[in-house]
């Protein structure tokens, strides 16, 4: 399971969190996907075909959209 925060709201009272199974990709690597609902995206202005960061900081991972080139 993966949770996700909305980092942008957890200065405020109204934090919203996300838990989000890992998908196995099936292929014997032990690799893992997580598929992002349509709320969270919502929530964070992401689309589809816009491509993300991931940084791992402290045991967490935190994604953010990559700004566009």
């Amino acid at each position: 399971m993966v949770v996700l925060f909305d980092w942008d709201a957890m200065n405020t009272d109204l934090q919203t969190k996300w838990t989000i199974p890992l998908v196995d990709v099936g292929d014997g690597s032990g690799d893992a996907i997580i598929i992002l609902p349509d709320d969270l995206l919502a929530s964070m202005g992401w689309g589809e075909g816009d491509e993300l960061s991931l940084d791992v900081i402290d045991n967490s991972i935190k994604l953010t959209k990559s700004p566009s080139i």
